[in-house]
Formats: C-alpha cells, structure tokens, sequence
C-alpha cells in the first residue's frame, strides 16, 4: 500500500490551506469572467460541507509548466458547473492556476461522471 505522494491532490482537514497568486487574479477575471478567490470558496466548501450533496469531480495528476497539476468540476453557487486547475504546494497547500465555466462537452463528460445536470 502506498502513502499519499506530495503532489496527489488532498484537502486535510485543519490543515489545508488554499491559496493562489493575487497578480493572477485580474487576468483570470478578464479572461474567464471568475474571480479566482471564488474557486478558494467553493474549495473550503467541499473541505467543509454543510447543506446538500456537492458534485465534484478530480482529474488525475498531470505534468504543466515543470510542476503536477490536477482538473477539477463542481458546481458554483449558481449551480453552474465550473472548471478550475489546481497545484499541491508544500505545507497542504492547494494552489488555485485558473477557474472558470465548465466548457459544453465537460458540462456533458461531468453529467456522465456524477449525474448532476445544470439547472
């Protein structure tokens, strides 16, 4: 049986932090129309939950820019489904890249992986 590894993606209870770089968060705004502090919310929602079922769903780790990357859908507060990538940083914490609305054919790939359909 194998530990975690560093750069699977984790959220840990009392630990995690969750993070990203402020000089990225005015180019993501532009460019996707989501601020990036919005992924840290819905982040600390998954880590802790407290109404319904959260849909969420994990790609395997992937290699981008010289470091391990991870794709993520959920859905936002307007029950929208969103599309973020994310990098496991030293000390648990999760870096958010980027995060914007989920593209027809994920919406589609996310329906199938949890059944969940935007309203």
């Amino acid at each position: 049986m194998r530990g975690v590894a560093d750069q699977d993606f984790r959220l840990v209870f009392g630990r995690t932090r969750i993070d990203y770089d402020p000089a990225k968060e005015t180019a993501n705004r532009k460019k996707h129309g989501y601020s990036l502090e919005s992924a840290v919310h819905l982040l600390e929602r998954i880590m802790l939950p407290t109404g319904g079922p959260l849909h969420h769903a994990v790609s395997d780790a992937f290699q981008e820019n010289g470091e391990t990357r991870h794709q993520h859908m959920s859905v936002d507060d307007n029950w929208q489904v969103v599309f973020m990538v994310t990098t496991m940083r030293p000390d648990e914490t999760v870096r958010v890249i980027s995060f914007r609305r989920a593209h027809e054919t994920e919406r589609e790939r996310f329906r199938e992986l949890t059944g969940y359909r935007e309203r």
